[in-house]
């Protein structure tokens, strides 16, 4: 895929929502398959969705980082089938009900766990759409977190994230 820069383009990835994006250069994504490593798969799906939903790629990073202790492409050890106490699921961490409601399907439990391109495109497209209603990316990451609009601790923290891969 190849996003075009300086004008607004229109992209949609599951054919039910047109996200408008603006981008500076030229980009050119590169496959990643399931055959890679989780860490570098992570880091092909953070990149491509961030800059489709126009997401600061460093929020990206801080809720992967928050939700799973991602580190970057080189983590090797990284687990990203990971779920919560409270039902979240996978490298994002997303509720089953928000990616059916989100993206309009019947998504298993598994797939939302272990398909860490579906995860995080979800993620990013509920990162876009509560940017969209609230304005203020502490209260997005809050309301990511609880429910609620909020500005919480872990709304600090993933505001606050600086990517330090080391």
């Amino acid at each position: 895929m190849i996003v075009a820069g300086g004008a607004a383009a229109i992209v949609s990835f599951d054919n039910t929502e047109s996200v408008p994006i603006q981008t500076e250069t030229i980009r050119e994504y590169k496959a990643v398959t399931t055959q890679d490593p989780p860490c570098m798969q992570m880091y092909f799906h953070i990149e491509r969705y961030a800059d489709s939903f126009n997401i600061p790629k460093r929020y990206a990073y801080g809720i992967a980082a928050a939700e799973t202790g991602y580190n970057g492409p080189f983590h090797w050890n990284y687990n990203h089938a990971q779920g919560s106490s409270a039902g979240a699921l996978g490298p994002m961490q997303i509720m089953l009900p928000t990616a059916r409601s989100n993206n309009h399907d019947n998504v298993s439990r598994e797939r939302l766990r272990n398909d860490i391109e579906y995860n995080v495109m979800t993620s990013m497209k509920v990162l876009r759409k509560l940017y969209n209603k609230y304005g203020d990316w502490k209260t997005v990451f809050g309301c990511y977190n609880t429910g609620r609009p909020c500005v919480n601790g872990y709304a600090n923290r993933v505001y606050a994230h600086r990517i330090n891969w080391k």
